[in-house]
């Protein structure tokens, strides 16, 4: 990478800077309304309260002191843990209440946590160090998601890539190949740092096409970017778990997913945050969660409750689903989930090499409750 495109990468992390403690302001705003920004129409946090709380836990039936711990409605493909952890009352035997502050777009989700609207959210890794290293003072607390190792159901992988037939070639080498003749990129959802443009990153290196040939588009869902790719306008469509179904359905073409990048568990690693303000100030809080989200996510994955698990989603975001994502049961912090993302990051030239340690991004003081 040649030192102008360095410096365009880290003029990238101050305008980041800037955004996140502007957007400090608008989140504190939104908070306080409830209302979107785009449409100016109030969003549905009050529903998706009343589906997570239908299934009648007390928190204070525990017999704990009730702890409160905000977070946005989370109307999306990583929504399973949260619905586990209240259908089957986790969350209530650790006499957690968790309230649900509405939906929130990406944009929004980081600023809202900053000024204490909600308390924790859930970041892929490259987003969460670009956060850290624009100034956000938040860390890790324990891990989310994770690929799933190669004896498990590939529909639990991470994420899938989906071509569309209207392009006329079957195959990721044909469409490259289509596209350098045309002298044009290859495009894919994603804005980077995602995990979207992580995988296909590294998934386009490992096969040999290279991600010099990748352009991204930005879309405001999976969703959105599946109907732009049924429509010819978007090349390859990258999807998480629960919309696989929807791709299918589609007739689109798969040509890779998080396997072919070659990195394992590590291709799909995520993460719940909060503030280093809250977790010094709300310990206990931080631990209860802790342990009921990774109650839910090792009831998500258990094989027994496969059907459950994937119905209850599926009711909750109002899309038909097939699968969810696979999530994180172990209580260590394997230094290689993560240190892949920081690579990445310098590979990309977002960070400067040891600008960042996995130390730096996580906290390990939950890590053995």
């Amino acid at each position: 990478m040649t030192d102008k495109a360095r410096k365009k990468k880290f003029l990238i992390i101050g305008i980041l800077a800037a955004f996140i403690f502007v957007g400090v302001g608008v989140g504190s705003y939104l908070g306080q309304t409830k209302k979107g920004i785009s449409t100016g129409t109030a969003i549905q946090g009050a529903v998706g309260f009343r589906d997570l709380k239908s299934g009648g836990y007390d928190p204070a039936a525990s017999g704990k002191q009730v702890l409160t711990i905000k977070t946005d409605t989370k109307k999306n493909c990583g929504s399973t843990p949260w619905v586990i952890a209240e259908k089957k009352g986790f969350f209530a035997a650790e006499g957690l209440n968790v309230v649900y502050t509405g939906e929130l777009t990406n944009a929004q989700i980081l600023p809202s946590v900053l000024n204490g609207t909600n308390n924790v959210a859930t970041a892929n890794f490259n987003a969460l160090a670009t956060y850290i290293a624009a100034g956000a003072k938040i860390k890790a607390v324990t891990l989310n998601g994770v690929d799933p190792t190669p004896d498990v159901d590939p529909k639990y992988r991470h994420m899938r890539y989906y071509l569309s037939p209207k392009l006329g070639v079957n195959t990721l080498a044909e469409l490259v190949a289509l596209r350098q003749s045309q002298n044009k990129k290859v495009t894919i959802n994603g804005t980077k740092p995602v995990c979207t443009t992580f995988i296909a990153d590294n998934a386009f290196d490992r096969l040999g096409h290279g991600r010099e040939n990748i352009q991204f588009v930005s879309f405001d869902s999976d969703t959105a970017a599946l109907q732009a790719a049924q429509q010819g306008n978007l090349d390859i469509v990258g999807v998480h778990p629960p919309f696989y179904k929807l791709a299918a359905d589609s007739k689109l073409t798969m040509v890779f997913d998080t396997v072919d990048t070659g990195l394992g568990e590590a291709a799909g690693v995520s993460a719940y945050y909060f503030t280093e303000k809250f977790i010094e100030e709300n310990p206990e809080a931080v631990a209860r969660f802790v342990r009921a989200i990774r109650k839910a996510n090792a009831w998500s994955i258990n094989p027994a409750n496969e059907e459950e698990a994937i119905r209850l989603t599926g009711e909750y975001i109002g899309q038909p689903v097939n699968a969810v994502h696979y999530y994180y049961t172990g209580k260590e912090l394997p230094d290689k989930l993560i240190q892949p993302w920081i690579d990445d990051l310098v590979q990309d030239g977002f960070l400067k090499k040891g600008q960042l340690s996995v130390d730096d991004l996580a906290t390990r003081q939950f890590f053995v409750n």
